[in-house]
Protein backbone atom coordinates (compact mmCIF):
# COMPACT_ATOMS: atom_id res chain seq x y z
CA UNK A 1 0.00 0.00 0.00
CA UNK A 2 1.35 3.60 -1.02
CA UNK A 3 1.58 6.36 1.74
CA UNK A 4 0.69 9.52 1.01
CA UNK A 5 3.15 11.69 0.23
CA UNK A 6 3.49 14.28 3.34
CA UNK A 7 4.61 17.94 3.10
CA UNK A 8 8.08 18.45 5.10
CA UNK A 9 7.28 20.59 8.31
CA UNK A 10 9.68 23.83 8.95
CA UNK A 11 11.55 23.99 11.54
CA UNK A 12 10.05 25.43 14.62
CA UNK A 13 10.63 29.30 15.48
CA UNK A 14 10.53 30.81 18.41
CA UNK A 15 7.50 32.04 19.96
CA UNK A 16 7.07 35.68 20.33
CA UNK A 17 7.68 37.29 23.19
CA UNK A 18 4.82 39.27 24.78
CA UNK A 19 5.31 42.50 26.94
CA UNK A 20 4.06 43.51 29.71
CA UNK A 21 2.54 46.54 27.90
CA UNK A 22 0.27 44.48 25.90
CA UNK A 23 -1.49 42.09 28.16
CA UNK A 24 -4.67 44.14 29.63
CA UNK A 25 -4.99 44.61 33.18
CA UNK A 26 -7.39 42.98 35.74
CA UNK A 27 -10.33 45.14 36.34
CA UNK A 28 -10.27 47.12 39.99
CA UNK A 29 -13.06 47.31 42.19
CA UNK A 30 -13.59 50.25 44.10
CA UNK A 31 -13.44 49.52 47.74
CA UNK A 32 -17.42 50.27 48.04
CA UNK A 33 -18.06 47.76 45.23
CA UNK A 34 -16.15 44.94 47.30
CA UNK A 35 -17.98 45.19 50.12
CA UNK A 36 -21.20 45.39 48.95
CA UNK A 37 -21.00 42.64 46.52
CA UNK A 38 -22.33 40.01 48.63
CA UNK A 39 -25.00 42.15 50.36
CA UNK A 40 -26.42 42.90 47.12
CA UNK A 41 -27.22 38.98 47.03
CA UNK A 42 -28.34 39.32 50.42
CA UNK A 43 -31.19 42.31 49.48
CA UNK A 44 -32.59 40.64 46.71
CA UNK A 45 -35.77 38.55 47.49
CA UNK A 46 -35.56 35.14 48.98
CA UNK A 47 -37.16 33.41 45.69
CA UNK A 48 -33.59 33.80 44.69
CA UNK A 49 -32.07 32.54 47.67
CA UNK A 50 -34.39 29.35 47.82
CA UNK A 51 -33.23 28.62 44.26
CA UNK A 52 -36.72 28.61 42.49
CA UNK A 53 -35.46 28.67 39.27
CA UNK A 54 -33.58 26.07 39.56
CA UNK A 55 -36.62 23.54 40.74
CA UNK A 56 -39.34 24.97 38.22
CA UNK A 57 -36.69 23.58 35.39
CA UNK A 58 -36.47 20.19 37.68
CA UNK A 59 -40.05 20.03 37.52
CA UNK A 60 -40.26 20.76 33.90
CA UNK A 61 -37.64 18.17 33.28
CA UNK A 62 -39.68 15.42 35.27
CA UNK A 63 -42.71 16.68 33.74
CA UNK A 64 -41.16 15.83 29.96
CA UNK A 65 -40.24 12.58 31.59
CA UNK A 66 -43.28 11.52 32.93
CA UNK A 67 -45.39 12.66 29.19
CA UNK A 68 -42.66 10.62 27.41
CA UNK A 69 -42.83 7.42 29.60
CA UNK A 70 -46.90 7.75 29.28
CA UNK A 71 -46.44 7.99 25.60
CA UNK A 72 -44.94 4.28 25.27
CA UNK A 73 -42.53 3.25 23.09
CA UNK A 74 -43.22 3.06 19.34
CA UNK A 75 -42.95 -0.78 18.09
CA UNK A 76 -39.74 -1.91 15.74
CA UNK A 77 -41.73 -1.30 12.37
CA UNK A 78 -38.84 -3.85 10.63
CA UNK A 79 -40.80 -6.73 12.75
CA UNK A 80 -44.13 -7.57 11.31
CA UNK A 81 -46.74 -9.43 12.75
CA UNK A 82 -50.43 -10.73 12.04
CA UNK A 83 -53.43 -8.95 13.06
CA UNK A 84 -53.98 -12.17 15.75
CA UNK A 85 -50.46 -11.00 17.43
CA UNK A 86 -48.46 -14.16 15.18
CA UNK A 87 -45.45 -13.30 14.02
CA UNK A 88 -45.15 -12.48 10.02
CA UNK A 89 -42.05 -13.79 9.22
CA UNK A 90 -42.17 -14.00 5.18
CA UNK A 91 -43.19 -10.25 5.59
CA UNK A 92 -40.19 -9.40 8.30
CA UNK A 93 -37.63 -11.39 6.36
CA UNK A 94 -38.75 -9.10 3.03
CA UNK A 95 -38.57 -6.12 5.09
CA UNK A 96 -35.35 -6.81 6.75
CA UNK A 97 -33.67 -8.18 3.06
CA UNK A 98 -33.10 -11.38 4.30
CA UNK A 99 -34.23 -14.98 4.16
CA UNK A 100 -37.01 -16.26 6.11
CA UNK A 101 -34.33 -18.99 7.24
CA UNK A 102 -32.14 -16.50 8.11
CA UNK A 103 -34.82 -14.39 10.53
CA UNK A 104 -35.75 -18.23 12.11
CA UNK A 105 -31.68 -18.20 12.84
CA UNK A 106 -31.91 -14.82 14.43
CA UNK A 107 -35.00 -16.03 16.49
CA UNK A 108 -33.44 -19.03 17.69
CA UNK A 109 -30.21 -17.18 18.98
CA UNK A 110 -32.36 -14.12 20.64
CA UNK A 111 -34.30 -17.12 22.15
CA UNK A 112 -30.98 -18.85 23.80
CA UNK A 113 -29.93 -15.20 24.56
CA UNK A 114 -33.11 -14.23 26.78
CA UNK A 115 -32.86 -18.04 28.70
CA UNK A 116 -29.46 -17.49 30.05
CA UNK A 117 -30.07 -13.55 30.47
CA UNK A 118 -32.80 -14.66 32.46
CA UNK A 119 -31.28 -16.74 34.05
CA UNK A 120 -28.34 -15.12 35.06
CA UNK A 121 -30.41 -11.34 36.24
CA UNK A 122 -33.03 -13.55 37.83
CA UNK A 123 -30.50 -15.71 39.89
CA UNK A 124 -28.51 -12.29 40.58
CA UNK A 125 -31.47 -10.80 41.75
CA UNK A 126 -32.37 -13.37 44.18
CA UNK A 127 -28.72 -13.82 46.02
CA UNK A 128 -28.68 -9.70 46.56
CA UNK A 129 -32.66 -9.98 47.59
CA UNK A 130 -31.40 -12.47 50.17
CA UNK A 131 -28.12 -10.56 51.25
CA UNK A 132 -30.52 -7.38 51.11
CA UNK A 133 -33.19 -9.21 53.68
CA UNK A 134 -30.05 -10.33 55.78
CA UNK A 135 -28.30 -6.82 55.93
CA UNK A 136 -31.58 -5.22 57.05
CA UNK A 137 -32.05 -7.59 59.65
CA UNK A 138 -28.80 -7.67 61.12
CA UNK A 139 -28.61 -3.41 61.05
CA UNK A 140 -29.73 -1.96 64.22
CA UNK A 141 -32.93 -0.49 64.66
CA UNK A 142 -32.26 3.30 63.40
CA UNK A 143 -32.30 5.66 60.42
CA UNK A 144 -29.32 3.86 59.17
CA UNK A 145 -31.78 0.92 58.53
CA UNK A 146 -34.44 2.78 56.64
CA UNK A 147 -32.11 4.43 54.56
CA UNK A 148 -30.58 1.23 53.94
CA UNK A 149 -33.72 -0.70 52.86
CA UNK A 150 -34.95 2.09 50.99
CA UNK A 151 -31.96 2.57 48.81
CA UNK A 152 -30.61 -1.06 47.67
CA UNK A 153 -33.93 -2.39 47.20
CA UNK A 154 -34.54 -0.81 44.05
CA UNK A 155 -31.96 -2.46 42.89
CA UNK A 156 -32.71 -6.02 43.65
CA UNK A 157 -36.16 -5.77 42.51
CA UNK A 158 -34.51 -4.17 38.92
CA UNK A 159 -32.69 -7.45 38.53
CA UNK A 160 -35.97 -9.81 38.93
CA UNK A 161 -37.74 -7.25 37.11
CA UNK A 162 -35.36 -7.28 34.00
CA UNK A 163 -34.75 -11.28 34.58
CA UNK A 164 -38.72 -11.55 34.29
CA UNK A 165 -38.84 -9.47 31.13
CA UNK A 166 -36.06 -11.63 29.47
CA UNK A 167 -38.36 -14.13 30.35
CA UNK A 168 -41.58 -12.83 28.15
CA UNK A 169 -39.59 -12.12 25.47
CA UNK A 170 -38.12 -15.70 25.48
CA UNK A 171 -41.76 -17.35 26.20
CA UNK A 172 -43.16 -15.10 22.46
CA UNK A 173 -40.40 -16.32 20.82
CA UNK A 174 -40.98 -19.58 21.88
CA UNK A 175 -44.97 -19.27 20.75
CA UNK A 176 -44.15 -17.29 18.05
CA UNK A 177 -46.68 -14.63 18.94
CA UNK A 178 -47.03 -11.47 20.60
CA UNK A 179 -48.12 -12.39 24.09
CA UNK A 180 -48.62 -10.00 27.35
CA UNK A 181 -47.02 -10.32 30.76
CA UNK A 182 -50.76 -11.14 32.31
CA UNK A 183 -50.75 -14.16 29.25
CA UNK A 184 -47.23 -16.28 30.18
CA UNK A 185 -48.09 -15.64 33.82
CA UNK A 186 -50.92 -17.56 33.45
CA UNK A 187 -49.64 -20.04 30.54
CA UNK A 188 -49.72 -23.62 30.87
CA UNK A 189 -47.07 -24.11 28.49
CA UNK A 190 -44.02 -23.70 30.75
CA UNK A 191 -42.82 -20.63 32.91
CA UNK A 192 -39.31 -21.64 32.73
CA UNK A 193 -37.53 -19.70 30.06
CA UNK A 194 -35.95 -22.32 27.26
CA UNK A 195 -33.39 -22.04 24.75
Amino acid sequence: MNQIPMRPTPDPEDPPSVSNADTPKPKRRSIFGTFFRGEVWLGSSPIHWLGVKSIRQGASFIGDLAERSREGAARDPRFKTAEEGTFDLPATAFGMGLTVSEVEARLLARRRQTAVTSYVLGMLGAVLLLVWFCKVVATPMASGRIVLAIDFLPLCLLFVLVAFYQALVNFQIRTGRAAGWREYLTTEDGFWPRS
